[in-house]
């Protein structure tokens, strides 16, 4: 009974009153005269609006024991709430209640109490529960009541106390109310363990107990779990299919957390539906599940109108509540139906003459509605009456409104900000869930970011509103979106690219969004991702075509690539739209004043680009004449001047920029443009003077105005002169007059140079153009000109197999041409189509397609087989086929003993070491250099390979090119080599001193400047990341180390994206060498795109992710060793031996380390690992001879190793050996004393007789 009697109070307190009737009916038939059940049937009954059932229900109670006192309240209640109330009645009632009030049992005073809180008044109930305990001091339902009532009072102390009475009533028993309390006051306290635990115990004992669930569900919300209460909401419409609570939640879970909009509108139908059912007569309470929804999903038109549909069937069964038709005009205000909503706004003031929601409501309507003044007069009556409620929509009313006033950008800022100030200011304190997000009002909050993107951006504030905004909801879209927007502005593109993606997750049909990406393309540059965003957004929503916003991207996304004519076609319409060039009055435009000065100023500078100064000159006059006085005026005065700029007219330039005075906003960008434009001036006066012969091809062109061959002379003579703009004018011109390939060419290749690659892609396009002219030598230009188009697609990443195959038939019917046309052109043509085909090669080459490679270079050895046998050799030594790789060195090296870019560049010696024949590969680089001792890339990889043999002897080649050319010793790549020497023999000094001569040189600078740093970063040759030989701390030569190789990093200039990409991985290994969490962190991220695996294991090791970091290692391990991965390849499987001897996994150790030994027979960790295994095993005769290799292919540097190799030798009893290292130790390093007392004296006391 006592669970039945909590869900009877706990339906009242929540005023679900049928739900109550319901449960009293089924209860009933099996307690059919208990008077607590019949009471929560009558007021159900009664606050259903069945007065008269009520009455006489209640009236049959009066005389009832434990319900006597609270039926007589009931009863008064009805008699006053009905049409004709019963004065006789009322007043034998009243007299009632004072005789009974004085004679009341505890249990009478008990029931009495909780009527009172369950109608919310407090100090009523508060006073009753304690007369009632002043009877019954130890009643645990006296205590339980007693603490919900301070629970739920408005006064900070008394909550507190309220744990207080709910453990004085839990003292002796488990009762469910008591405990629900308790686990509630925990909830509020934020200490969530106690509040579960005190949930769960409730739970484990009434497992489908739905109040037990619904509070667990909102335990769940108010931590930030979503999934967990989804999980409980579910659970609950298991056992209570149409439970309000629990379709409200999954609605907005729906929403706030996933985004999904086709669930919220399945389960807000499912809500909506079983409201009506289950509380057909509860009208305010229909408003209450409705009010979290709306303020959250206010931006779905579809679930607005949902929303309408079921409050407007609400009102016209309750014409006389105010809060709802508030909320019916509110719902309305969403749709921007401001006239229909300002009629029951009005409505509902008519009511009820003091409701803050319709005063507020009918003033915004009348602002957006264009009533300014009449709006204002309102506002200003209100805020003399209102009181200290409704403070945050007040103040975004007085925004708005001074926004549309025009007053200062400061007033409307500052209001934004109180608004947003007073309205969070009401969240304070209380726990995330359902009644937090409709107090936070998503709605209100991005009104104020909207207002706050329009110029000037209130972008700080703005981020931080939405930032609070998207922790409480992180899946409503609209909130995603605009981040979007703010971050673009801000101009963090990525964090922008990345809420633009979940958008486009979420809902790819909004437009808004494809326009944003567009507009983020075209801010980078890339117009036709630009263009082609804007396409799919059509595919998506055709709707987006018809928004002015649409053709302004457009516009500047063709003016971007070239197509000026489209591009002013786009603004041409734009110009003609209606609110462009003027605002409309009464009503929003589509597009802000920014963006209509933005259509003419663009249409003005593509008129320019086309040749149309005239026109361009009469939309810029339109455009200061449509926007004077506005906002925007200085903007179009600065672009006024841009355009006189354009045209060379800079004292007109000066005369404008002369008038912007310091309080105008483009102050700052005046004064530069003014400073251009002196600059402009004295250069064009001192140093622009062209050269005679330009002079003289200028009077040539007078007299042959259509002959190109004296234009072609003038941008010649133009570009060596570095008057690189003035030449395309030049180019362009000469166009203009004939249509000449050879302009054409000259011009692609110009603009190629410039590295313009749209506009020459605009150009070549435009030169194949022609008709289809079969003649010998327009086939040959359109070749040329369609390779360098592919030179132009490969620079901007856009695939070109299709045009180089275009190249190819095209030059093949040259070919067959030529013998009968033109055969002094056979070689040429001969080494063109060579040319062709390795194009093609590599590009078949690129994409992994070794089939068709091969074939296109062995088409290419046909025509000209020089060059093309080398491609072919390294194509096959980059897919491992070393037999082919050696095959055709050797080829090459028949037909040229001194061919040496093979033997040098891949080469043979590199195909011999992979297939373990490493003797005749150094045989074959020792031959090289002895024909050229100069050659110091032969000499490099020689290093290299001695190295990996475990004989470092170069001084004779160092010594021989000394004698061989005095001026040696001066060269960069001799430095390197040097350098690189030093650095395998462990001498780190003498390393550095010669990299440091050579990072300055264009051919030698990158690899020294990557050496050196990897040199700073790691010069002791540590397994960094690793365990088994870690240092207990990090010192602070390592911090100067990083410092070091950072500084470094700033004289890295790449030259390709190859090196880019090295440059970028070298900066995050300078951050995974910091050590410090956050730089690892960023570290990783990046690596992990860039597929760089060793730096990103390293990483993961500081950060203690070892899983993550084993995998890794384990794909670079299982690698096909090349000479081009052969560092990161040793590290990886040092790195990954290290991890497996910590694990004890020592055979997996030992196979990676026998395959570092196997590449690289010197190196010195592989063998310290392997005596360090050995040494665990007690084996240390055989760890001493492990560690006597790591000793000496370290060099006899490393102290740690020789200390090892010492105390291996002690322990299998070689003390001769062990002294003689330990003296080789101290000798290099005297600051080591520990050897000395470990080793050194034990060792000759060893000796001793």
């Amino acid at each position: 009974l006592t669970s039945n009697f909590l869900l009877l109070h706990s339906a009242s307190k929540k005023r679900f009153y049928r739900q109550a009737i319901n449960s009293t009916v089924s209860f009933l038939r099996t307690y059919p005269n208990d008077s607590v059940i019949l009471f929560f049937k009558a007021f159900g009954a009664l606050n259903e609006g069945h007065t008269q059932e009520a009455i006489r229900e209640l009236t049959q109670l009066r005389d009832k024991p434990q319900t006597s006192l609270c039926s007589v309240m009931a009863l008064l209640c009805a008699h006053r709430q009905s049409e004709t109330p019963d004065q006789e009645a009322v007043s034998e009632l009243e007299a009632c209640l004072k005789t009974s009030r004085r004679t009341a049992e505890d249990r009478d005073l008990y029931f009495a109490a909780l009527l009172y809180w369950i109608l919310g008044r407090n100090e009523k109930a508060r006073d009753y529960v304690e007369r009632m305990l002043k009877m019954s001091t130890t009643s645990s339902q006296g205590l339980i009541l007693k603490g919900w009532i301070f629970l739920t009072s408005e006064n900070e102390a008394h909550r507190s106390q309220a744990i207080r009475y709910f453990d004085g009533g839990l003292r002796d028993s488990k009762d469910v109310f008591g405990m629900m309390g308790k686990a509630e006051f925990f909830m509020l306290r934020q200490n969530q363990s106690c509040a579960l635990d005190m949930i769960s115990q409730v739970i484990a004992s009434h497992p489908n107990f739905i109040p037990a669930l619904v509070l667990k569900m909102n335990m769940f919300m108010s931590f930030h779990d979503w999934e967990q209460t989804a999980e409980v909401a579910e659970r609950i419409l298991e056992t209570e299919t149409h439970n309000l609570k629990a379709l409200q939640m999954m609605t907005i879970i729906s929403e706030a957390k996933d985004g999904d909009m086709k669930k919220v509108t399945e389960y807000l139908q499912l809500l909506l539906r079983a409201i009506e059912v289950l509380e057909p007569s509860t009208f305010s309470l229909h408003v209450d599940f409705t009010l979290p929804i709306s303020r959250l999903c206010g931006h779905n038109s579809v679930v607005v109108q949902m929303l309408t549909a079921f409050v407007q069937r609400a009102v016209s069964r309750a014409p006389d509540n105010s809060a709802m038709d508030c909320e019916l005009g509110y719902l309305l205000t969403l749709q921007g139906k401001y006239k229909e909503a300002h009629r029951w706004y009005t409505k509902a003031l008519n009511i009820d003459q003091g409701s803050m929601a319709a005063s507020i409501g009918m003033i915004k309507c009348q602002l957006m509605d264009g009533q300014v003044e009449k709006a204002s007069q309102q506002l200003d009556f209100f805020q003399e009456v209102q009181q200290s409620l409704g403070r945050s929509e007040v103040s975004l009313l007085q925004a708005i409104l001074a926004q549309k006033k025009g007053a200062a950008e400061e007033r409307v800022v500052a209001l934004l900000k109180e608004a947003t100030e007073l309205h969070l200011q009401t969240l304070r304190g209380l726990p995330h869930g359902v009644d937090y997000l409709q107090r936070l009002n998503l709605n209100f909050l991005l009104q104020v970011v909207s207002m706050h993107l329009l110029p000037p951006f209130g972008l700080k504030h703005s981020t931080m509103i939405l930032e609070a905004v998207i922790k409480a909801a992180p899946g409503v879209l609209i909130s995603c979106y605009y981040m979007a927007r703010v971050k673009f502005l801000i101009g963090d593109q990525a964090a922008a690219q990345h809420f633009l993606n979940l958008c486009m997750d979420k809902e790819p049909t909004m437009p808004e969004i494809h326009l944003l990406q567009a507009k983020l393309h075209v801010h980078t540059g890339d117009y036709r991702k630009s263009l082609s965003c804007l396409e799919s957004g059509v595919s998506h929503n055709f709707e987006l075509r018809q928004m002015p916003q649409y053709n302004l991207i457009k516009a500047r996304a063709l003016k971007g690539i070239g197509e000026l004519t489209k591009a002013i076609q786009c603004l041409r319409m734009l110009t003609a739209m209606p609110g462009v060039r003027r605002a409309t009055e009464g009503r929003e435009t589509s597009l802000s004043l920014s963006e209509r000065v933005s259509v003419f100023l663009e249409l003005a500078d593509a008129l320019r680009l086309n040749g149309e100064q005239h026109e361009a000159a009469n939309v810029m006059q339109d455009a200061i004449w449509l926007f004077k006085e506005t906002p925007e005026e200085m903007r179009v005065m600065v672009a006024n001047v841009d355009l006189a700029l354009a045209k060379d007219d800079v004292d007109t330039a000066l005369n404008v920029l002369r008038t912007i005075t310091p309080g105008n906003s483009c102050y700052i960008q005046g004064k530069e443009k003014m400073f251009i434009g002196l600059l402009h001036t004295f250069f064009t006066v001192m140093y622009k003077i062209p050269e005679k012969a330009i002079e003289v091809y200028q009077e040539a062109v007078k007299m042959a105005p259509k002959d190109a061959t004296f234009v072609k002379k003038i941008c010649q003579a133009l570009v060596r002169t570095y008057q690189y703009d003035k030449a395309v004018e030049y180019y362009m011109t000469a166009l203009s007059t004939s249509m000449n390939d050879s302009v054409y060419l000259e011009l692609a290749e110009l603009l190629f140079k410039l590295q313009h690659f749209e506009k020459a892609q605009h150009i070549l396009e435009k030169a194949l153009e022609h008709e289809n002219n079969t003649s010998l030598t327009t086939m040959m230009n359109d070749v040329k000109l369609l390779r360098i188009l592919v030179k132009v697609l490969h620079a901007q990443n856009e695939p070109c197999l299709e045009t180089l195959q275009k190249i190819y038939e095209l030059q093949q019917r040259v070919v067959r041409r030529l013998p009968f046309e033109q055969p002094e052109k056979s070689d040429e043509q001969r080494r063109v189509t060579a040319a062709i085909c390795c194009e093609q090669a590599k590009e078949y080459h690129y994409s992994n397609d070794l089939e068709k490679a091969e074939q296109c270079y062995s088409e290419a050895l046909n025509h000209c087989p020089d060059d093309t046998e080398v491609s072919i050799a390294q194509l096959y030594y980059e897919h491992h086929k070393l037999d082919y790789c050696k095959d055709q060195c050797l080829k090459i090296l028949q037909h040229d003993k001194k061919h040496t870019a093979t033997s040098m560049v891949l080469s043979i010696c590199d195909v011999l070491f992979r297939k373990n024949q490493k003797e005749e590969a150094i045989s074959l680089y020792t031959d090289i250099l002895h024909q050229n001792p100069g050659n110091f890339h032969a000499l490099a990889r020689l290093i290299h390979m001695l190295h990996r043999v475990g004989r470092l002897d170069v001084l004779p080649f160092f010594v021989k090119c000394e004698s061989h050319s005095p001026t040696a010793v001066k060269e960069p790549g001799y430095h390197y080599c040097k350098g690189l020497y030093y650095w395998h023999a462990y001498r780190v000094k003498e390393a550095l001193k010669h990299l440091s001569q050579a990072r300055g040189d264009p051919e030698w600078g990158e690899e020294t400047v990557e050496l050196m740093v990897r040199i700073c970063l790691n010069p002791d040759r540590e397994t960094f990341g690793g365990e088994v030989f870690k240092r207990p701390e990090q010192d602070q030569s390592e911090l100067i180390g990083v410092n070091m190789a950072q500084e470094l990093l700033k004289t890295f200039r790449p030259r390709s994206k190859a090196s880019q990409d090295k440059a970028r991985i070298l900066y995050n290994l300078c951050l995974v060498h910091s050590k410090e969490p956050e730089q690892v962190e960023k570290a990783v991220l990046m690596m992990s795109e860039m597929a760089s695996l060793l730096v990103a294991a390293q990483g993961l090791l500081q950060l203690k992710q070892f899983p993550r970091a084993r995998n890794f290692l384990k794909r670079i391990s299982k690698v096909q060793w090349t000479h081009a991965i052969a560092e990161d390849f040793e590290k990886s499987c040092l790195l990954l031996a290290d991890m497996y001897i910590t694990m004890g996994r020592n055979t997996n150790a030992e196979k990676l380390l026998n395959d570092c030994i196997q590449h690289n027979m010197s190196c010195s960790k592989a063998f310290e690992y392997k005596g360090y295994m050995m040494e665990n095993d007690q084996r240390y005769k055989d760890a001493a001879e492990l560690y006597e290799l790591a000793w000496k292919y370290s060099h006899c540097v490393d102290p740690a190793v020789g200390y090892r190799l010492a105390f291996n030798y002690l322990r299998s009893k070689n003390y001769t050996l062990a002294i003689d290292v330990c003296h080789q130790v101290l000798l290099e390093n005297p600051d080591y004393p520990q050897i000395r007392d470990e080793i050194l004296d034990r060792a000759l006391r060893s000796l001793r007789p």
